[in-house]
């Protein structure tokens, strides 16, 4: 209907209606269409809005479009269905006032054989989000509402709602309303199966009824029954009949005994891993791990360790060996459980996820610091410190090389391998009982070369016979621990402010003050100053700040959203993700190595490719979301897409100036 003609509005609605043959819906609208007040009745509905304004001048508010249906009558979701269209809603209102897209609630099925169509019955609020400016002088709110009602029959019907603000009173359905709307997002694991889509999810409570509700139009199968297989305790999948087996993105909303879950996720060809592929990845991966830079400064204490070693008995070697195996193995054992609680709870978790925290980097930060400042000293580390993780002077202490290989883990947690991501990404997003292999094969690689030194201690021969020289070099690996710590000193400081930054500088200072009366003072002197040192340095660390800073994004990069990718494609408009963090150190790296280059930024522009940037430095539920979509719970992560191209590309995890623009030709 053209609203825009020269007749008035109800007269084309009349004439509408006397050629669907309904003259008496006819007259109902043309009254309805004349009412002023609110509620209106539609013919076979009840129209109305409601507010949760509760002060004339709050900035937003909600404002819920109420359809009261008759028994036996239903309106439809955003997605109909085989048959059926969305409500649309004209506002008129002043300048200074945005009204946001309607946020739909969870729809149910409503089936008409051969046909399924998606939408409400009975009683249903639409809420939507009302900004004003604070020198608005809004008071009055209008709507048009379209919107077609079926039972046995279709009728579209009408109705002008207006709302006096000044006098509105908050109606606590619109609250409920909104609270029972779909939640953000949920961790899930889809892919083309066949002729099927399959999305895997995870819940702790007894899954009853499941319904997968895509937003995607002509691309499903509806009236076939949606067939729900619960895969272990926890774990449960889904199976949607699909018309087109080449859609690489999808989005829905997931519906679990009533409540709604968002789902939004690129479809990859990695999801048909199998275990027997991760697991090989995992091993890969872990194997590499120790050659990446944030390994080094606690590996090559363990090899300092073997090093003065070379005069002991195979057995000891093997034992020692064997220690630091044991720490890596129990170490991964420990973070692939409590990443399996913590999902089991519904958070969106990742490698590294720990990092986020500004109060682990902290106290990472005075480890490595102190771990540094120890080697620059004549400190005997089997006389209590040893559990900071390397015993290089003791060659009869194996917790040394127990806790050398549990830091070399919690060091090694900011970095991603290549083939470890895929492998991570593959065990998160799996029941439990495949989780725990695959974190155990990534700490056999890990740990494999100490593996393969306790198989064959007499290897440790070929090493350098032990001298003088070993106080110097034990000292010049000092610094690469200092070094670290100096770059957590930035991370935190990221996260943080610089005000809480000077607190882990002085708590380093008095982490400093303790080893140095440990290594000169004697007697009870020692310990006295040692406990007024800590007793300061607690009250100082219960100061340190949990909150994040907002952190905003190089202006040559956009800031990356949920939506920014399938709006970018919308728009056919190649672009480059970069996944990234302060504390990834290969991010870091590729940072200065590839992506500040003149070079590729010349590329970007010249080939109109969008440059966008998600900082996962702090915690961010999005971003693990994103990660999710390509089945990656780690970083980095590159993801590079352009029109004509089946799905995105992901890029790999070491890059160079060179390797990043062919891989985007």
């Amino acid at each position: 209907m053209d609203r825009g003609g020269n007749a008035p509005p109800f007269l084309l609605q009349w004439f509408n209606m006397i050629r669907m043959k309904n003259i008496f819906l006819a007259c109902s609208l043309f009254l309805c269409t004349l009412a002023a007040s609110n509620p209106v009745e539609t013919g076979h509905a009840r129209a109305s809005l409601i507010t949760n304004l509760q002060d004339s001048q709050q900035e937003s508010f909600y404002v819920g479009v109420r359809l009261e249906m008759q028994e036996g009558w239903h309106t439809y979701w955003e997605n109909p269905g085989d048959s059926g269209s969305p409500f649309e809603a004209n506002w008129i209102t002043d300048q200074g006032i945005i009204v946001e897209n309607v946020q739909w609630p969870t729809p149910v099925t409503i089936p008409y054989p051969p046909l399924m169509t998606f939408g409400y019955e009975g009683d249903v609020v639409f809420p939507f989000k009302i900004f004003r400016a604070v020198d608005s002088n809004l008071t009055q709110i209008n709507v048009e509402l379209d919107f077609l009602i079926c039972a046995d029959i279709c009728i579209p019907e009408r109705a002008s709602l207006s709302l006096d603000l000044s006098s509105a009173t908050p109606n606590p359905l619109l609250d409920t309303a909104v609270a029972k709307l779909p939640t953000d997002f949920m961790q899930t694991q889809s892919f083309i199966d066949g002729e099927n889509l399959k999305t895997r999810f995870q819940s702790t409570r007894a899954v009853e009824t499941a319904y997968l509700f895509p937003r995607q139009g002509d691309l499903f199968v509806y009236m076939p029954s949606q067939e729900l297989v619960q895969l272990s305790e926890d774990t449960y999948e889904i199976s949607v009949p699909v018309l087109n087996t080449d859609m690489g993105f999808f989005s829905g909303v997931l519906s679990i005994n009533g409540e709604g879950f968002q789902v939004e996720e690129e479809l990859q060809s990695v999801s048909n891993m199998s275990l027997w592929q991760a697991l090989l990845f995992a091993l890969i991966g872990g194997l590499i791990l120790n050659l990446m830079p944030c390994v080094f400064p606690v590996i090559s204490l363990k090899v300092l360790s073997f090093v003065s070693m070379g005069g002991d008995d195979n057995t000891k070697i093997r034992n020692h060996a064997l220690s630091f195996v044991g720490g890596v193995m129990s170490t991964f054992l420990s973070i692939a459980t409590a990443l399996i609680i913590i999902r089991s709870t519904g958070s969106m978790i990742g490698w590294g996820y720990q990092l986020q925290s500004p109060v682990v980097v902290g106290i990472l930060t005075l480890i490595m610091l102190g771990i540094g400042l120890i080697l620059l000293t004549n400190i005997n580390f089997a006389a209590g410190l040893t559990t900071m993780g390397s015993s290089v002077q003791s060659r009869n202490d194996y917790s040394g090389s127990f806790f050398t290989g549990v830091l070399a883990v919690v060091v090694a947690s900011p970095c991603t391998a290549p083939f470890m991501g895929a492998a991570i990404g593959y065990a998160l997003l799996q029941p439990s009982f495949a989780t725990l292999p695959i974190f155990l094969a990534l700490g056999l690689g890990f740990a494999g070369p100490y593996l393969i030194l306790a198989l064959k201690p007499e290897w440790i021969s070929a090493l350098p016979k032990p001298g003088a020289w070993m106080e110097t070099l034990k000292q010049f690996f000092a610094f690469p621990m200092i070094a670290t710590a100096l770059w957590l000193m930035w991370v935190f400081m990221v996260q943080t402010s610089g005000d809480a930054l000077i607190l882990l500088l002085i708590l380093g200072l008095m982490l400093g003050i303790a080893i140095w009366m440990i290594a000169t003072f004697k007697g009870r002197w020692k310990w006295i100053g040692l406990v007024v040192t800590l007793l300061v340095a607690v009250q100082i660390f219960n100061t340190l700040p949990e909150n994040t800073n907002e952190l905003e994004v190089d202006a040559s990069a956009e800031k990356w959203s949920l939506a920014i990718e399938s709006d970018l494609q919308a728009q056919n408009q190649a672009y480059l993700i970069n996944f990234t963090a302060a504390w990834c150190i290969t991010c870091q790296t590729n940072e200065k190595t590839a992506f500040a280059r003149d070079r590729v930024k010349e590329y970007l522009k010249d080939q109109g490719i969008t440059y966008v940037k998600a900082d996962w430095t702090n915690r961010n539920e999005n971003i693990a979301i994103g990660l999710a979509r390509y089945e990656r719970t780690g970083i980095p992560l590159y993801i590079f897409w352009k029109p004509g191209m089946h799905g995105s590309k992901i890029l790999p995890a070491v890059l160079t100036e060179d390797l990043l623009i062919k891989s985007m030709q």
